[in-house]
């Protein structure tokens, strides 16, 4: 018997079952045109339906009716809509609103302070 000095274990298969070089782990793969869960979502939330609202009727895309239920729970007092719908406008407020503005002097003081004494430090 003829030993080979290729070692089979974890991570490694033995030589003639690996993958030949062009061959896929999985020859039949995904099929052409199968849509992943993000894509089915955003064409279900397009879809129009017919919300009646103070005695008119509109049509709305799903996502809009949802945004409008959820906000209609928040104002009767539901917390968990409520801090839904904050956390979610303060995610898309605008960045440059949440700049510093300028330091007080104290506090510019105290910083400079902390800088110069830690640059002894190093």
């Amino acid at each position: 018997m003829k030993k080979s000095k290729y070692s089979v274990g974890y991570g490694k298969p033995p030589k003639h079952s690996r993958f030949k070089p062009g061959q896929s782990g999985n020859p039949k793969g995904r099929p052409k045109g199968a849509r992943g869960f993000k894509a089915e979502l955003d064409d279900e939330l397009r879809q129009l339906i017919t919300v009646t609202e103070a005695g008119r009727t509109w049509k709305l895309n799903k996502r809009r009716a949802i945004i409008k239920s959820l906000i209609a729970k928040a104002l009767k007092g539901d917390p968990r809509a409520l801090q839904l719908i904050l956390s979610q406008s303060n995610s898309l407020s605008d960045p440059t609103a949440l700049q510093p503005t300028e330091l007080d002097p104290v506090d510019q003081m105290i910083l400079d302070k902390y800088a110069r004494k830690h640059e002894s430090d190093d």
